[in-house]
């Protein structure tokens, strides 16, 4: 079983998730987002892979980050591996991670 979260972070510290079919459409073009208009965002893509077959409850998981700008109608311009001004904090990177898995959580799980 694998799952996806993608995550847009702004300069100013929020957070947005969306799901992987909005996502797609962002990435297409389809879907406007007119609240980042003329902005350049941090993304992150937060993956993790369960072998369900196994008796394992090792779980993998991978993160990706990029810079992406809007154009004037919020619509993604460009991706691009992040600059240095792009870079997330160590806190921003395991706040997205933390809340992509808190469905996960079982006692005695804690995420802290």
């Amino acid at each position: 079983m694998t799952e996806v979260r993608h995550f847009v972070l702004t300069q100013d510290g929020q957070i947005r998730e969306f799901s992987s079919e909005e996502a797609a459409l962002i990435a297409a073009g389809a879907n406007r987002l007119p609240e980042f208009a003329q902005r350049r965002m941090r993304y992150l893509q937060v993956a993790w892979h369960r072998d369900l077959g196994s008796d394992s409850n090792e779980l993998k998981i991978q993160t990706a980050c990029a810079a992406i700008q809007f154009d004037a109608e919020g619509r993604l311009a460009e991706a691009a591996p992040p600059g240095e001004s792009d870079k997330l904090t160590r806190f921003e990177h395991d706040t997205c991670v933390q809340w992509a898995l808190r469905k996960l959580a079982l006692p005695p799980v804690t995420l802290h």
